[in-house]
This record gives structure tokens, C-alpha cells and sequence, in this order.
């Protein structure tokens, strides 16, 4: 593998690479293995179109999507892409409908694939796996899943919005056969999570960066306790892992 390269098309915090249009959710492109795999949508279909043009990829080459929590700004966007990609797959976790605020559109039932138990999911690269669906009591209950992509000696975790917390998404390692020693990247949103300092401080020398996305509300306690480790996430920008 010669790397892992991810590019944030929709997004809300911070600034934006020149033709982009900033969006209200949330959405990353993952090319990995000649593979292109859409994590979220954003809310609006017509700035993911708009920013997956700018970005050059177009909706045929997309191979799978995974969308992590059924809220509007994570999966409304989805429908400019079965448009012209009508039967692409749509990962969804098993709780998906379970008392839900904020509730995204509906996903053609042809599109769909449930993510049954955690891991390595059929039509997905060999080394994306996704975690168990967890618990949050956000806006009066909320599960979501996240993504870990398995990378040389190193992973990379992406989350929507994070909302049942960072460290509770890191003790899905365990369960997916993966070293909790393994240095890692993070990216996405982090919502209302923030780490103590003493988790802050077990945790540095095994991070290799995080980058801050969409809903992220504890910038700069991150920075803080991350340093040049941690960044803002910029809408447009390639991030190249190697």
C-alpha cells in the first residue's frame, strides 16, 4: 500500500481551499487501494457535488459509502450521489433507526448494507474496518459509528461527530484485533469531547496527529494538549498518510 489519502469535502470550522463551498455537516473522501470510499455526506447535495467536482472524483468512481450516525448533516447529501450512482453500497450500523432527533433522509433499501458486527465489512478495502454502532446521550440519544483504517504500522481514526467520546471509539481497538500500543492518527469531529490532561498525557507519544473537523468545540484545549500534533482541518485539503 503507498498510502492512504483523505480529503475533507464537506465541513464547517475553519477555512477553505479556493472552489469549495462550506457545508453544515460533515463528509471525507478515503482513497485507499485504488479504492474510493465516502465517509458521510454532509447536509446539502449540492456543495458535495459541488466540492467532489472541485476534488475530481467523480460519483461513477465511487465505491462504497459509510455513513456514521443518522443526523441530517451526515447523510443528506447522499442523494446527489445515487443520482448517478444508484447502486452504490451504503453502510449503516444495525441501531440505525433507534430514537433518533435531526434524523437524516431515507436510504433506498437496495443501497443498504448493516454493519452487523465490527470490522472488515464485504466490498470494503481489506484494511478498512468499522467499529461496534456506541451510545451517546446526545440530543436525547444518538449511536454512531466510526472508521479505523489499518495503515503500515500505524492506523488512522475517523469519526463523524465523536459523540459518544474519543476514548471510548479508541477501546474499539480491542475488539478489532488491534495493538493498543499502535501509534495513530485522528480525524473528524470531536463534538463536546475533550481529554483530560492525564489522558492527554498517556496518549501523546502514541498520537501522530489529529486534525479537528466540523463539530469540534474544544479547539483549544486539544491544541493545547497535543501541540504541533493537532491542527484544524481545512475543507479541500488533501491529507496524504504514507
Amino acid at each position: 500500500m503507498a498510502e492512504v489519502k483523505i480529503t475533507i469535502l464537506c465541513d464547517n470550522i475553519n477555512s477553505i481551499n479556493y472552489g469549495f463551498k462550506k457545508d453544515q455537516g460533515f463528509s471525507a473522501a478515503v482513497e485507499i487501494e485504488d479504492k474510493i470510499v465516502l465517509f458521510d455526506t454532509g447536509m446539502y447535495p449540492g456543495n458535495l457535488l459541488n466540492n467532489l467536482n472541485i476534488a475530481g472524483i467523480k460519483l461513477k468512481d465511487i465505491d462504497a459509502i459509510i455513513l456514521s450516525h443518522n443526523h441530517n448533516d451526515h447523510t443528506n447529501g447522499l442523494s446527489a450521489i445515487l443520482n448517478e450512482n444508484p447502486n452504490v453500497p451504503v453502510y449503516i450500523h444495525k441501531l440505525w433507526e433507534h430514537g433518533i432527533s435531526f434524523q437524516g433522509m431515507d436510504i433506498p433499501d437496495k443501497n443498504i448494507l448493516i454493519t452487523e458486527n465490527p470490522g472488515k465489512q464485504p466490498s470494503l478495502p481489506e484494511n478498512i474496518l468499522i467499529t461496534n454502532p456506541l451510545y451517546s446521550t446526545d440530543y436525547g440519544g444518538i449511536r454512531e459509528q466510526a472508521v479505523i483504517i489499518r495503515f503500515r504500522e500505524s492506523f488512522i481514526l475517523i469519526c463523524g461527530c465523536c459523540h459518544p467520546g474519543l476514548t471510548i471509539f479508541l477501546k474499539q481497538r480491542e475488539s478489532l484485533g488491534i495493538d493498543k500500543e499502535m501509534p495513530f492518527h485522528i480525524l473528524g469531529g470531536m463534538h463536546g469531547f475533550r481529554f483530560s490532561d492525564k489522558q492527554a498525557v498517556e496518549l501523546k507519544s502514541k498520537i501522530k496527529s489529529i486534525i479537528l473537523c466540523h463539530c469540534t468545540q474544544n479547539v483549544n484545549v486539544f491544541k493545547k494538549q497535543f501541540d504541533d500534533k493537532c491542527e484544524l482541518g481545512i475543507l479541500g485539503k488533501e491529507y496524504r498518510f504514507e
